[in-house]
């Protein structure tokens, strides 16, 4: 079990960093003016983080009752993801002050949480600890390869700030799924396809309702449309692909998958390659992976771990 002690009921908030420690006068504004596809991976992460009272809330009303975890969600996650949006917004505005980050936040708050219902949940507390877990896992790689490959080492200051705030928040969440698979003797099969449907939703509606808002204010009167999202979705991937922690992000996902040493060693780096593949590689041409073939992979590795190995 991964070491983390127990969030008691009272246990007051300790902030591990402040904005307070981010050096805002070194912000080079001109490595940044023209870096586009950076400023929308700041201005999508600023405003999902922004947003997590609104995941707060769904969450501590699902979890009602364990007082545990509430009193963790509400004085330590919450608290430090609404730290990382306050962060990410005057990062934005520091770097790119023409941008208006209020006024687009209000357009893309408006329509996202419309989406954000309790009822999009994982049916079960367990399932939906396993479906935290990969959101956690997806966001510290997100903010490794951020920080890696900006011009600007204020924002990979702030980015690796950031990434251990939600390696350590992976760490509660897995800790709090093992207690839930014990009570609720979730099997592996259920684990798997709830990993499964949260790893489909890591592009969601989330990032393109952001996205949208703030191309329309970088590019007035020009159409935001499925075909322009995908185009910036792969730019976006092939640039970060070559960051990503593919190997930690890996292990991640398949630590809660309880596997025995033999299909651990199988599977983790086969896993491994097809993420650098899907994040880097199909965007340098090399292969070009459907996403029936994904599913067909999917399959496969599914029998795989679920054999008594």
């Amino acid at each position: 079990m991964i070491g983390v002690s127990p969030a008691g009921k009272r246990s007051p908030v300790h902030q591990r960093w402040t904005l307070d420690d981010i050096p805002w006068d070194a912000i080079r504004r001109d490595a940044m003016a023209n870096e586009e596809l950076i400023f929308y991976l700041v201005i999508t992460a600023s405003f999902i983080e922004t947003a997590t009272d609104t995941y707060a809330r769904n969450l501590i009303e699902y979890y009602s009752g364990d007082e545990e975890v509430t009193a963790w969600l509400e004085q330590h996650w919450q608290h430090e993801e609404l730290q990382h949006g306050r962060a990410l917004k005057r990062y934005v505005q520091t770097a790119w002050p023409t941008f208006d980050w209020d006024e687009v936040y209000r357009g893309f708050f408006a329509e996202f949480s419309a989406h954000c219902k309790v009822e999009a949940l994982e049916p079960t507390r367990c399932l939906e600890m396993a479906s935290r877990c990969i959101v956690e896992m997806g966001t510290s790689g997100y903010y490794t390869a951020l920080g890696r490959l900006s011009p600007d080492t204020v924002l990979g200051l702030l980015a690796n700030y950031i990434r251990e705030d939600e390696v350590r928040h992976y760490k509660y969440f897995f800790r709090f799924f093992l207690l839930y698979r014990e009570r609720e003797n979730t099997g592996r099969a259920q684990v798997l396809k709830a990993v499964w449907r949260r790893l489909k939703m890591i592009d969601g509606d989330d990032s393109r309702i952001a996205l949208k808002h703030a191309y329309a204010i970088r590019h007035p009167g020009e159409p935001f449309d499925n075909r322009l999202y995908r185009k910036m979705q792969k730019r976006a991937r092939y640039l970060l692909g070559a960051y990503f922690p593919h190997a930690m992000s890996v292990k991640m996902v398949l630590t809660l998958l309880h596997l025995g040493p033999r299909v651990q060693r199988f599977v983790q780096p086969v896993i491994t390659a097809l993420s650098r593949y899907l994040l880097w590689g199909e965007w340098r041409g090399i292969l070009n992976i459907r996403s029936g073939a994904c599913a067909g992979f999917y399959m496969r590795l599914r029998t795989c771990l679920l054999r008594k190995v």
